[in-house]
């Protein structure tokens, strides 16, 4: 049975059509830069003197990730032959592996492999009036992994992948033995090769494989209704003369042709038959151009547009966010427009610049680009309600920021031209999906607006890629302009196999679900646009956020004179009395000291209390050490008083912290304290084994803490004592390119939950890293979608607790699926029980609201600090630690952490958002 029968999808038309042969497709694949020209056209002449088309495939990349040189001999035969052919031979692209299972990267990797053939195939004077040549077709010795597998090199231009038997082990066993096709959900057609009609020598030693026996088992598989590739794959040809592969070639050529002759088969190519077999072949996006250009000429513009849509063509409407005319959120004659256009099934809207200056988003800072893109794509978004799936620069002038902008938004398509990326269809390394085959009728923008005739634009668009045909109404201005322009698309859209959309409607179509990608892009998007706020630099609200302040300084005002100028790690009323819990950790320590700074900074407290209270905090520090290995280091936790249960031991993810809150001091006070002396009576060599840091247990049990979720955070504060460290993380950098965010991402899952602290707090003290900035975006993003669908307001991070189990760790879990919010507390052997009690469990983190607001200035983080301002507040306690979800009411106690938080989070902000300590990580 052919896979496509179980498959219940594929090739349509050929399978209703018995009286159609089996389709023969004869393949030359794998083409190197070891190919030459004499012995290629010896073997191609034998398949086209016989009048058998061929398939001829090249390696542009290799397995090293280099490129074919373009001045290669066997890429100027490519492009000599390309010219000289009449149709006999497709050319497309062979990679041996396809290296990833996960469809992000092998939609990159066929990207880089057809950025690399198209720059290989085209000659720039050709495809200033030709169609540009895309491999349509790819083959691979790869085998099939899923029933979707390679569904997302659709996204490349790639139709057909044909799977070649290599000498791959097939792990999954999906691929049928004998041959088949199987069509994905973006209608990339997998067909599979039978080992029966490859010439691949059975073993190294041996010669291809003799031409009888091909013929015989061409002959074999006729009854099986599938595709028959004959695979020659040029390398296995080497041991040859030159005379013996002129003579192997005819002798196969002719074994076609006797196939051929039987009427059991028919020889076609594998994008003709791609053609043949599908509803659709191409998709070309209608881009109508400069919404809001000017207020004379918009009226025309909108009624274009829906005329458009009233006839039945999809459209991308492509809106100036700030013209002359004044920002789009201020324009209610075009606002009404959209919102009246978008539920209209194929009206689409992007992004086209900001005040659509010519060169507006050319050699600016990353920030400046960043700022003109985000604040051009939030005021479409906020006045229509709908995130552009697309962004259009103006005049197709951009460069490197720019595209590293328009992916920091979230936008996951990019329409322009400009330079290689005319070749460029596909997904590039920061995970923007890039249509630029652009056709327009404009022939340049000089005052008389001269257009290119039909015919021209025709031959532009070819019959074969995808394609964008731009349009701008405004030179659209006499009735003969105007009829071309219409013209086009009633013959775009009568072309057998060419299917109009929209970008939206392109990027479903050739994108399957990829679920990292998805999710980086989505937080991407909430976080700097969806639920974006433009903060203002003088904020109205100081005079409350000094008082939230002063608040929280009222927890360290009352420790210190109740424990001996230290702080309890948590307090509430007992009997009428406020008492505290007699104990800190070292992370607690961190917290009073950055506490205080903060308190002096926001002018709560004077110098005088200022020095005071952090000379008490030093001398504490060096009264006591926990011994380990013959050196001295600080403790897990100490004791306020004198009473017993201190625990013992070493705490890396807490003494980072604490490192960081004195590396912070020492730069604020320019070393007026003894911070040096202090940290280096400390040995952290014994701790900091092998580069990672570990724990030490009270009985002197050591282990790793390098790999949990807190130790990018903690590893630095170690760093910038001059300790070194291995990297936490095995990614560099994955704000850099998607490709690193979703090797972190996976990564990131791996280590356990994420919560609040320490990635946000790492924001307002170092100004954040890369991996804390991802994990960060993500976690908003998981919490303001639960907000979304169930209404619950959610911020997570950890707390103290009012009674059993006292300390929680609320988080967020990454799965493959999605995610999951936890509350890690007590072990119990009830797996029921233990989810009844983390309901019950559940806070809005007081704490983390402030630093939300800090660092995500949004509608969500608005809600989240009115929500702890209205219910947490202590009357000279502080801050509660939470709000219960379940009761919607504050629990009873205050804690170091979440007070001294929101004060480092409101000297932050009222600081103009600049870091306590900016590092050069940030």
């Amino acid at each position: 049975m052919p896979l496509l029968a179980f498959a219940g999808k594929g090739i349509s038309r050929a399978a209703t059509a018995e009286t159609l042969p089996n389709p023969l497709i004869v393949a030359i694949s794998g083409l190197d830069a070891r190919a030459k020209p004499a012995r290629l056209a010896a073997l191609t002449d034998a398949f086209l003197a016989r009048k058998v088309p061929i398939l001829v495939t090249i390696a542009p990349v290799d397995a090293t990730g280099a490129l074919l040189d373009y001045n290669s001999d066997v890429a100027k035969w490519l492009r000599q032959t390309i010219l000289l052919n009449t149709g006999g031979i497709e050319f497309g692209a062979h990679t041996d592996t396809i290296t990833s299972a996960d469809p992000y990267f092998q939609a990159r990797q066929a990207s880089d492999i057809q950025a690399a053939f198209s720059y290989l195939a085209n000659e720039y004077q050709r495809y200033q009036s030709k169609a540009v040549i895309t491999a349509l077709t790819m083959t691979t010795n790869s085998p099939l992994r899923s029933h979707q597998d390679a569904s997302s090199l659709r996204a490349a231009g790639i139709r057909s992948l044909i799977r070649l038997h290599g000498g791959l082990e097939d792990k999954v066993g999906l691929q049928p033995v004998n041959g088949g096709y199987w069509s994905t959900d973006t209608n990339l057609v997998n067909v599979f090769a039978s080992a029966l009609t490859s010439t691949r020598p059975a073993a190294a030693s041996s010669g291809p494989m003799d031409v009888p026996t091909l013929g015989a088992n061409i002959a074999g598989l006729t009854d099986r209704k599938n595709p028959i590739i004959v695979d020659i794959p040029f390398a296995a040809l080497a041991g040859l003369s030159d005379g013996d592969l002129a003579g192997y070639g005819a002798t196969v050529a002719q074994a076609a042709v006797d196939a051929i002759a039987s009427g059991k088969v028919r020889s076609i190519l594998p994008q003709k038959l791609y053609v043949q077999s599908k509803q659709t072949n191409r998709l070309i996006v209608v881009r109508v151009d400069d919404l809001r250009v000017d207020r004379d000429t918009d009226p025309s513009h909108m009624a274009f547009v829906y005329d458009l849509i009233e006839s039945g063509y999809p459209v991308t409407d492509a809106i100036i966010p700030a013209p002359r005319s004044g920002r789009l959120s201020t324009d209610e004659k075009i606002k009404a427009f959209l919102r009246a256009m978008l539920p209209e099934k194929h009206y689409d809207i992007a992004a086209h610049g900001w005040n659509h200056t010519p060169q507006e988003l050319l050699g600016n800072s990353s920030q400046k680009d960043f700022d003109l893109i985000r604040d051009g794509i939030s005021e479409v978004y906020r006045s229509t309600g709908k995130f552009p799936t697309s962004y259009i620069p103006p005049n197709d002038a951009f460069d490197d920021n720019t595209l590293n902008a328009v992916a920091a938004t979230g936008t996951p398509v990019f329409s322009a031209e400009k330079g290689d990326l005319r070749w460029f269809s596909g997904i590039d390394r920061r995970g923007i999906l890039h249509v630029s085959n652009t056709m327009k009728f404009e022939k340049a923008w000089t005052p008389d607006l001269p257009y290119f005739t039909r015919q021209q634009v025709l031959d532009y668009f070819g019959t074969h890629n995808d394609a964008v045909f731009c349009i701008h109404p405004q030179t659209a201005n006499t009735p003969e302009k105007q009829a071309l322009v219409l013209d086009m698309l009633a013959e775009l859209s009568s072309q057998p196999g060419t299917k109009l959309v929209n970008f939206d409607e392109y990027c479903r179509a050739v994108s399957p679900a990829m679920p990292k990608v998805d999710r980086i892009r989505s937080a991407r998007a909430d976080v700097s646009v969806r639920d974006w706020i433009k903060p203002d630099p003088y904020p109205l609200d100081d005079g409350v956020l000094k008082a939230d302040a002063a608040l929280a300084w009222s927890y360290f005002d009352w420790g210190a004179k109740n424990y001996n100028g230290m702080v309890p790690a948590t307090s509430w009323i007992e009997f009428g009395k406020q008492t505290g819990y007699p104990f800190t950790t070292m992370w607690d320590v961190g917290s009073y000291i950055l506490a205080a700074l903060s308190a002096e900074r926001l002018g709560i407290i004077g110098q005088t209390e200022f020095e005071t209270t952090v000379s008490r905090i030093i001398a504490f520090l060096g009264e006591t050490s926990f011994r380990y290995a013959g050196g001295k280091l600080p403790h897990t936790e100490r004791a306020l008083k004198s009473q017993a249960g201190q625990r013992d031991g070493f705490d890396s993810a807490d003494t980072g912290r604490l490192l960081i809150a004195l590396k912070i001091l020492d730069n604020y006070t320019s070393g007026a304290f003894p911070v040096f002396d202090l940290v280096s009576g400390w040995s952290f060599k014994p701790v900091l084994k092998g580069g990672e840091m570990h724990v030490v247990s009270d009985k002197g049990r050591i282990s790793s803490a390098h790999a949990n979720s807190y130790a990018g955070y903690a590893g630095r504060g170690y760093s910038m004592w001059g300790e070194e460290l291995k990297p936490v993380f095995d990614t560099a950098h994955p704000d850099r390119n998607m490709d690193e965010a979703v090797v972190a991402l996976g990564e990131i899952q791996r280590r356990g939950r994420i919560a609040t602290e320490p990635h946000v707090t790492e924001v307002i003290e170092l100004g954040g890293s890369p991996h804390g900035r991802l994990m960060a975006d993500i976690l908003y993003a998981a919490q303001l979608k639960r907000y979304r669908e169930t209404g619950i307001v959610t911020c997570v991070s950890e707390s103290a607790m009012v009674g059993p189990p006292y300390f929680t760790y609320q988080g967020y879990q990454l799965t493959d699926i999605g995610g999951n919010f936890t509350v890690d507390t007590m072990k119990t052997s009830a797996p029921d029980k233990a989810a009844k009690l983390a309901d019950s469990l559940r806070l809005v983190s007081a704490k983390g609201a402030y630093l939300w607001h800090a660092s995500r200035p949004g509608d969500y983080s608005t809600i989240l600090v009115d929500l702890v301002r209205d219910r947490a507040k202590m009357p000279g306690m502080g801050f509660s630690s939470g709000i219960s979800e379940k009761t919607g009411k504050a629990i009873r106690v205050s804690d170091v952490n979440t007070n001294g938080i929101i004060l480092e989070s409101v000297a932050y902000i009222l600081g103009g958002r600049k870091p306590l300590l900016l590092s050069e990580e940030a």
